[in-house]
């Protein structure tokens, strides 16, 4: 079998009405006001490293995101916004160093929440098995298995649920990869798609498969879904009460929809749940299921995702190209298919990208007939005829996003901008899985972004901001760290819920007010409240004769001490924004100035350019209070920054400075020479802008998103050609066996 690519990312066309003319010092007239829109980035940790998040939205308007840390750290992070997406905190279930409980994992997370907003985190050991657990209370406790999963090695898991828990009906469904558990002897030695059901949200137990097919022999035999699979999306318990699950063939160009008819006897957690199970193609009219290397429309590409909205209609996403007898002639582009049966037919593939390069789709869908799409986008297609993603040397990412109000119709319509302030990414990205490691090739975005709706029907996008001075330069240019997971909401624009409106707020700039009464320290199940010196109540950026001056105020400063059981007793109060420089490696800057305090002594004050931590943990933006700067502070709760230009040289006058945003923290020591330097984040505030060297910006004037041009779609049926070689769509990374006496060599997942 050949090593199967894998596509970490790519988005980019720089925005035009945004931060392409920020970089160019002019700022862009503000979009209609109905006009599909954007807001600040949101930056959700302010240290961690982002990759493949995750979003849940409950009723009440909280949002939940999670990232893994990486199987070899056995961590993952879970963070909550309390304020509708205005910030994030750290769960309090999260313990020690990061995830929930005492189970190891970190390769992979899910997360997804049941009718009464339980939540539910699924999370991988390093391929060996799945830790699950299960909250009641936002994430303070949970109650967790280590070793949820009956079929192993285990990759790559997807939640959908029924009901809520504590309900005689309730399940919650995890769909994964059985790796290498395949022994149909016409197929070559590869993975199953499995499927399994909980009572309890932590203990799972197999959907058995009630006619299992030839394909489904092997280790995965008893809840084989099956084994014509490349890559499992993610899956939706329809009207009918059937599960849906998106996934990629085995050529690695095929999508299909598995329909799972749902039998369950017995009571409790000793339940038994079988499932009548169907394949279902659902890109045939692009990519024909045919012997030919004709050119055509073909390849689908990580992942294959699947939406479903209030009337039960289903929408399915996946990206494909243009492939030659040679290969691919032409760049990635998304199609949506629509299926009004509960996933059993599907409607013809309507291409909703316009421009550039365009890949990792992932589709929400709200009322009837409203979709909402994001993907990563480049600005290029190709470089000297090679359309891989590896050559885009020269390539700017952006998350676009594509929202349709009438996706059911027979020609729908789909408005497509680009969500993102500024290019988030530069250079090219590797997609050889494993064997990025060792060409030192740079797949930081991981395999994919996120969108979801909010209780108020805004659309909301998760993905990573991987802009920072944080990189390495290997053989194919700069590499970066993974950057921090980011959030951005919709601000105007027709709603995914049909009747409610977007409340219209200006866009915080140069300045923002907080809320009091929000400073939390959270951690081993607790939510201990911060005292009045760590409450922020305001934060701005102003000019001054050759530098920022940046203010923080909190509600009180009459003692700077902070009390041990805030993570520590060194108190830090910073500002930190982002500088988007064109065609340069990293990016661009993530700079920040504060105060520091240690156990209540003299303030001091610094400046700085985040980099990454030398301690060997997987925290890729590390803050170093060694540089001062002039700095001064009240009993009132006013602290004055006094930045230099000359401290932070990627802000040039009439440029963008993006997502300014106060935190208050705590840390076991100063940030000072500190090669680790973990802060604790207690409060903070929402996002804003800043234009360098203007003391001012119209309230008329404001960065807005950028609508891209274009129609979308309707892909011809009578599009042909699937060639002998796949396109992108295979697992996240390659997992290389060597198999005895046959040396063949299996592409699986990224082990982090």
């Amino acid at each position: 079998m050949d090593l199967r690519r894998v596509m970490a990312a790519a988005a980019a066309a720089l925005l035009a009405a945004s931060a392409g003319t920020a970089a160019s010092g002019s700022v862009a007239q503000a979009a209609k006001p109905n006009a599909l829109r954007f807001g600040h980035e949101v930056i959700i940790d302010h240290q961690r490293s982002g990759f493949e998040p995750d979003i849940v939205v409950d009723s009440k308007g909280s949002i939940y995101s999670s990232v893994p840390n990486g199987s070899s750290q056995g961590e993952s992070f879970v963070w909550k916004s309390p304020d509708k997406g205005d910030s994030f905190q750290l769960v309090p279930g999260n313990v020690a160093f990061g995830k929930p409980a005492s189970c190891v994992g970190g390769g992979d997370t899910e997360l997804a929440k049941d009718a009464g907003d339980n939540l539910y985190l699924s999370d991988l050991q390093n391929l060996t098995n799945l830790s699950n657990s299960v909250s009641t209370d936002g994430g303070q406790t949970f109650t967790a298995s280590c070793t949820s999963a009956p079929n192993t090695p285990v990759d790559r898991m997807w939640f959908a649920s029924h009901g809520k828990l504590g309900d005689p009906d309730f399940a919650i469904y995890e769909e994964y990869d059985a790796v290498l558990s395949g022994a149909n002897p016409n197929s070559p030695i590869g993975n199953q798609l499995v499927e399994t059901v909980s009572h309890d949200g932590a203990n799972f137990t197999p959907v058995i498969n009630s006619q299992p097919s030839l394909a489904c022999l092997g280790g995965g035999v008893v809840n084989c879904v099956t084994n014509e699979e490349s890559l499992p999306g993610n899956q939706i318990v329809n009207k009918k009460g059937e599960l849906v699950i998106a996934h990629g063939g085995q050529d690695g160009n095929s999508v299909y929809a598995s329909v799972g008819a749902l039998t369950t006897t017995g009571t409790g957690q000793a339940k038994i749940t079988t499932a009548k199970w169907q394949d279902i193609r659902v890109n045939g009219d692009i990519c024909p299921d045919k012997s030919s290397t004709a050119p055509g429309i073909c390849g689908a590409a990580n992942f294959p995702t699947i939406a479903q909205d209030s009337a039960g209609n289903l929408y399915l996403v996946n990206a494909a190209q243009q492939i030659g007898s040679n290969g691919p002639k032409g760049p990635y582009q998304v199609y949506v298919n629509v299926s009004k049966d509960g996933g059993h037919t599907w409607g013809k593939s309507v291409q909703i990208s316009k421009t550039g390069s365009n890949a990792f789709p992932w589709i929400t869908a709200g009322s009837s007939g409203r979709v909402g799409v994001a993907w990563y986008h480049a600005n290029e297609t190709n470089e000297k005829g090679d359309y891989t993603f590896d050559a885009l040397t020269k390539a700017s990412f952006d998350v676009e996003v594509a929202q349709s109000i009438n996706a059911l119709a027979t020609s729908p319509s789909y408005t497509v901008v680009t969500a993102t302030e500024h290019p988030m990414k530069y250079g090219p990205i590797c997609t050889a899985g494993t064997a990025c490691a060792v060409t030192m090739g740079d797949r930081s975005l991981g395999d994919y972004l996120n969108i979801g709706v909010d209780q108020d029907g805004a659309l909301s996008v998760v993905y990573v901001d991987d802009t920072s001075n944080s990189y390495t330069v290997g053989p194919t240019g700069a590499i970066a760290e993974n950057g921090p997971p980011v959030l951005q909401k919709q601000i105007s624009g027709p709603t995914m819920i049909a009747g409610k409106t977007i409340k219209k707020t200006a866009l915080p700039f140069d300045k923002v007010k907080d809320g009091t009464l929000d400073a939390f320290y959270n951690a081993n199940t607790l939510r201990t409240q911060a005292g009045v010196n760590q409450d922020l109540t305001d934060a701005a950026i102003a000019e001054e004769p050759g530098g920022l001056k940046i203010t923080m105020k909190v509600k009180s400063l009459e003692s700077t001490a902070v009390s041990p059981t805030l993570g520590g007793t060194t108190a830090q109060w910073i500002t930190r924004f982002t500088t988007y420089n064109k065609a340069t490696p990293g990016n661009g800057h993530i700079y920040y100035a504060g105060m520091e305090v240690v156990a209540g002594g003299t303030p001091r004050y610094f400046v700085g350019d985040v980099g990454a931590p030398t301690a060997g943990v997987q925290i890729s933006m590390a803050f170093d209070s060694t540089k001062t700067i002039k700095g001064t502070e009240d009993g009132s709760g006013l602290i004055t920054l006094h930045v230099p230009y000359s401290a932070i040289p990627g802000a040039k006058k009439g440029q963008l400075l993006y997502s300014a945003t106060a935190f208050t923290s705590t840390s076991l020591a100063t940030l000072g020479g500190n090669p680790l330097g973990l802060l604790n984040v207690i409060d903070a505030t929402a996002p804003f802008d800043h234009i360098a060297g203007n003391a001012g910006v119209p309230p008329t004037v404001r960065p807005v998103t950028r609508p891209v041009t274009g129609t979308p779609q309707a892909v011809p049926t009578s599009a042909s050609g699937l060639p002998a070689t796949g396109g992108l769509g295979s697992p996240e990374v390659a997992l290389l066996l060597l198999l005895a006496g046959l040396g063949l060599l299996v592409a699986r997942r990224r082990l982090t």
